[in-house]
């Protein structure tokens, strides 16, 4: 519809769109008129409302929408916060929008002559005098608050049990992450008691083969001290006897020089020989003395 057309169907802040063969809400150009904060849409075909009529709207206090073709309302009518009067009567509606509960403004309400289910028709009333429909709208605004309430402890009930069921998961979790971290200890201690185990085992076995040899080198040790022990010992019993064979000799030359030379006293060379001899015959015999002690 053209913008001057708009033009012409508006008195103050009314625009009336009624009888205008209209299917559709012509948001666009009525947007390009913001003075027209009452809008009459009534008698024409109109079967759904564009998803941003309630958004690009909002500033509309009066709307009639009676004797049209719609089925349904956009869940978003609550953002139309200023408004205070709505017709929907003769229309093809079975259910209302919970966000109807944010409508605070609203004041008049006509649900008239449309196939509302049980609940809703009993909450609407009937809408015949002033009294009436503003009742209708008080009643309205109050039920769906309710409605709204009740969908919120529903909708929280299902976050705190989702909320549950993520925690229990953790917590699940957490026990299995606190079994296997068990495990890998048990598993380290165990496999550290394993390899110290074997490092004992390796060292006993060293240990026992070192016993062995220990042992054959003291017995290889102890027979070479044995036998260089027979060797000096031998070597200085042989020594002892040679000189000790050698001293005895001395002796009895000595003796035998002494007696022949007390015999021969006239001998020339007894005379000083028989002295001598009985010298080395003393010293012999201290020598012998010292070695026998």
């Amino acid at each position: 519809m053209p913008k001057e057309n708009l033009k012409d169907k508006l008195e103050g802040n009314e625009l009336d769109l009624s009888l205008s063969n209209l299917d559709t809400v012509p948001v666009k150009e009525l947007v390009a008129l913001p003075k027209a904060t009452r809008l009459d849409l009534s008698c024409n075909q109109i079967k759904s409302l564009p998803d941003d009529f309630c958004t690009k709207l909002n500033y509309l206090v009066k709307i009639d929408l009676s004797k049209n073709s719609l089925t349904e309302i956009p869940s978003n009518i609550g953002l139309l916060q200023k408004l205070e009067h709505l017709d929907l009567l003769g229309n093809q509606l079975t259910t209302l929008p919970v966000g109807m509960c944010y409508l605070k403004k609203l004041k008049w309400l006509d649900l008239k002559d449309n196939p509302l289910s049980e609940n809703l028709k009993q909450v609407a009333g009937d809408c015949l005098d002033e009294v009436q429909c503003r009742r209708c709208a008080q009643n309205m605004v109050a039920y769906m608050k309710k409605v709204q309430s009740e969908l919120d402890r529903q909708k929280q009930k299902k976050l705190d049990e989702e909320r549950a069921k993520e925690n229990l998961r953790k917590a699940e979790e957490e026990r299995e992450n606190q079994r296997k971290k068990a495990e890998k200890k048990a598993e380290k201690e165990r496999r550290k008691r394993e390899f110290e185990a074997s490092q004992a085992a390796k060292r006993q076995q060293e240990k026992e083969e070192t016993v062995p040899l220990q042992t054959e080198n003291r017995k290889t040790l102890n027979g070479h001290s044995a036998e260089e022990k027979a060797i000096k010992t031998g070597g200085g019993a042989s020594c002892c006897s040679i000189f000790f064979g050698i001293v005895v000799a001395m002796v009895a030359v000595l003796l035998g020089l002494y007696f022949y030379c007390d015999s021969n006293t006239d001998v020339p060379w007894c005379r000083n020989g028989h002295k001598m001899a009985l010298d080395l015959y003393s010293q012999a015999r201290k020598t012998v003395r010292t070695y026998t002690s």
